[in-house]
């Protein structure tokens, strides 16, 4: 199967159109994974698997509410290393490239 090339600077773009700064810029991406990615979703934190439940955040900070075990805690999502085959992966891609 081949595999899909993913542009993430046509998404970088559409995710900062119109945007000033980098805070607003941040609002912009904080969107379009709420919007793009479907949640819940497994990743790895320090390579033990965790469950994100919800992506949240602010202009400072994109944060992944994860659960392991019993407890649901708030993580960078930057942190967080994400299988491409999680729906909406692309837009996470595009934030961390553009987070740089």
């Amino acid at each position: 199967m081949k595999q899909q090339t993913i542009d993430l600077e046509s998404l970088i773009e559409e995710a900062t159109v119109d945007c000033y700064d980098e805070e607003e810029c941040r609002i912009g991406f904080l969107t379009m994974l709420q919007d793009n990615v479907q949640t819940p979703f497994e990743a790895k934190l320090n390579g033990e698997i965790v469950i994100v439940k919800r992506i949240d955040g602010d202009d400072r900070v994109i944060k992944a509410f994860i659960k392991k075990g019993k407890t649901t805690y708030p993580v960078d999502i930057l942190d967080l290393e994400i299988e491409q085959n999680v729906l909406g992966y692309e837009w996470i891609a595009a934030y961390k490239k553009w987070e740089g």
